[in-house]
C-alpha cells in the first residue's frame, strides 16, 4: 500500500513558483523547492521525474490559477470592471522586486510555450467574459469590441510588467492600475 502524501502537489507547485520568481529557472534546484515545501529532493524526483518535470507541472497549472484568481476577484466584487481590475492587480501583488519579472521559463521550448499560450488564452478568455458582463451591466459601451479589448488587455498587462521592470515609475500595482484605467477609459459609459 502506498504511503499517503503529506504535502500536496499544490503546496509543492506554490513553492516552485516562489523559488522560480526568486532565482529563475536556471538557478532553481530541487533542493531549494524541497526546502520551501518541506520535502527532500528525492521525493520531488519521485513525483515529478526531474527539474524539468517540476517546471512543466508548474507551467501546466498556470491557466487554472488564472481561472481561480478570476473567480476569487468576482466573489469580492459586484461590478465586472471592478472584478477585472481586482483580478489583474491581485495577480501582481506577490511581485516585490523588478528582478522577479526576468525569471520566466524559456518559451522557445515547445512544451513550455504550449503552457504559456494556455496561460495567455486563460487571461484573454477571462477578460472577455468580464468585459461582456460589463457591457451587459451598462459599465462599458454596447459597441465595445470585447474580443479586441480582451486581447489588448493581455498586451497591456504584459507590456506594463516589462516596462515597470526597467523603469522607476512607482509601484507595480499603481503603474498597472494606471495603464488599465487608461486603456479602458474610452469604452466606459459616460454617467
Amino acid at each position: 500500500m502506498a504511503r499517503p502524501r503529506l504535502v500536496s502537489d499544490d503546496v509543492i507547485l506554490d513553492a516552485t513558483r516562489r523559488v522560480l520568481a526568486e532565482l529563475g529557472p536556471a538557478k532553481l534546484t530541487l533542493a531549494a523547492v524541497g526546502a520551501r515545501a518541506g520535502l527532500a529532493p528525492p521525493t520531488l524526483l519521485q513525483r515529478f521525474g526531474s527539474k524539468r518535470g517540476l517546471l512543466l507541472a508548474s507551467a501546466a497549472r498556470s491557466p487554472f490559477m488564472v481561472l481561480r484568481a478570476a473567480e476569487e476577484a468576482e466573489a469580492r466584487n459586484t461590478s465586472p470592471l471592478a472584478a477585472l481590475r481586482d483580478f489583474a492587480l491581485t495577480a501582481v501583488a506577490h511581485i516585490k522586486h523588478r528582478e522577479e519579472l526576468g525569471n520566466g521559463v524559456d518559451v522557445t521550448d515547445p512544451d513550455f510555450r504550449q503552457h504559456a499560450l494556455a496561460h495567455s488564452a486563460a487571461i484573454v478568455d477571462t477578460c472577455a467574459r468580464l468585459y461582456q458582463a460589463a457591457v451587459q451591466a451598462g459599465e462599458l459601451r454596447p459597441d465595445t469590441d470585447v474580443p479586441a479589448l480582451a486581447r489588448h488587455t493581455l498586451v497591456c498587462f504584459t507590456g506594463a510588467l516589462q516596462v515597470w521592470a526597467v523603469t522607476d515609475w512607482g509601484s507595480l500595482r499603481d503603474f498597472l492600475a494606471d495603464q488599465l484605467d487608461l486603456m479602458i477609459a474610452p469604452y466606459l459609459v459616460q454617467q
